[in-house]
């Protein structure tokens, strides 16, 4: 096993463990470097602490955000790790498509599956990623603007027609979907400028938070009735 990587003991097959470099760089120990237009070259080092063989089929490596895997790529290595045994693999990824795929800092995962994809083992970390921003990720930004810009047009449209909700918490509630939308985007900023990576602690905390003092902010608007005909 790798002595230079934490090992992290896989979720479904108990027993392993797995430890990993990519190009040098220990993953799960500060932000790896994912240099779009070259090879990354991984090392891994997988140790059986179970009573029975594990086959392995494919290493594959993978950016996901919100629950959305942005780039994947997979080896094959087609192998099998004894019982209470170790073995250990360098293989070559191209990543040289990653500028159209993902840009900015991103959770991580490096797996070993099986021949069914079931995963094996697997070690998460942290990735810079020097792609670029016209990058699918960068257009699932822009998407997520556009969003944010319609609903907070729908929040803000009755206010022009002197039409709102007469209720404090109805009043909230018609902006609480532009919070969301705020908190989502803010998720994708921080990320592509590098600022902080999304995880799921975080995603759902700046979602709850934006969502929160978006309807606080609808919910103290002066109530406003209908204009009456002169």
């Amino acid at each position: 096993m790798l002595s230079s990587a934490p090992a992290a003991r896989a979720a479904p097959g108990g027993g392993v463990e797995l430890a990993v470099t990519v190009d040098g760089q220990p993953l799960g120990r500060g932000d790896l470097v994912l240099d779009a237009g070259a090879v990354a070259r991984v090392v891994v080092g997988v140790q059986n602490l179970s009573r029975s063989d594990v086959d392995v089929d494919s290493v594959r490596l993978s950016g996901a955000v919100l629950g959305l895997t942005f780039f994947d790529y997979d080896t094959r290595v087609r192998t099998t790790v004894p019982a209470r045994g170790s073995a250990n693999w360098t293989v070559d990824l191209d990543i040289r498509d990653l500028d159209g795929r993902a840009t900015g800092l991103m959770p991580v995962e490096v797996a070993l599956r099986d021949t069914d994809l079931h995963t094996v083992a697997k070690a998460t970390g942290t990735a810079s990623v020097h792609g670029s921003l016209l990058s699918i990720y960068g257009l699932f930004g822009l998407g997520l603007l556009v969003l944010m810009g319609l609903l907070w047009a729908v929040a803000l449209l009755p206010l022009g027609r002197h039409a709102a909700p007469a209720t404090w918490w109805q009043r909230g509630l018609r902006f609480l979907p532009a919070g969301c939308a705020v908190g989502l985007f803010g998720v994708f900023a921080l990320s592509a400028t590098r600022l902080l990576s999304p995880t799921t602690a975080v995603d759902v905390s700046l979602t709850i938070i934006s969502a929160a003092a978006c309807f606080a902010v609808g919910a103290l608007l002066p109530r406003l009735t209908a204009a009456r005909p002169g």
